[in-house]
């Protein structure tokens, strides 16, 4: 029995979708890429960003802390003071974000796409 273009289409679209994705392509002909083709390079960790992300968010929670009184004074004061909580909020959002994504990329945790 002879496979037609259908078939073997057919054939990797369900090995495919089982995630035997190496199998499908071999099915159909395509060639397999290899991780790091010749001229490219592997990308780099991001270490220093890691750090240095790190550094500002230790820096400022140690700030926020040691200063409570003068901060919980200032934010509750009212009127245009509202939006300090706000901006706190959005800078601490960040620098600790960045940080953490930086920290999983080191790490080499990654979503799946």
């Amino acid at each position: 029995m002879t496979m037609t273009n259908f078939d073997k289409t057919m054939s990797a679209a369900a090995f495919a979708e089982a995630g035997e994705h190496k199998t499908a392509k071999e099915m159909l002909g395509a060639e397999t890429k290899q991780p790091h083709p010749a001229g490219q390079k592997a990308k780099s960790k991001p270490y220093l960003s890691t750090l240095l992300y790190g550094a500002i968010s230790l820096t400022a929670y140690v700030f926020l802390f040691k200063n409570e009184q003068l901060i919980t004074t200032t934010f509750t004061k009212g009127g245009v003071y509202t939006w300090y909580p706000v901006g706190t909020a959005f800078f601490f959002s960040f620098i600790h974000g960045a940080f953490a994504s930086n920290l999983l990329n080191v790490l080499g945790l990654e979503a799946k796409k």
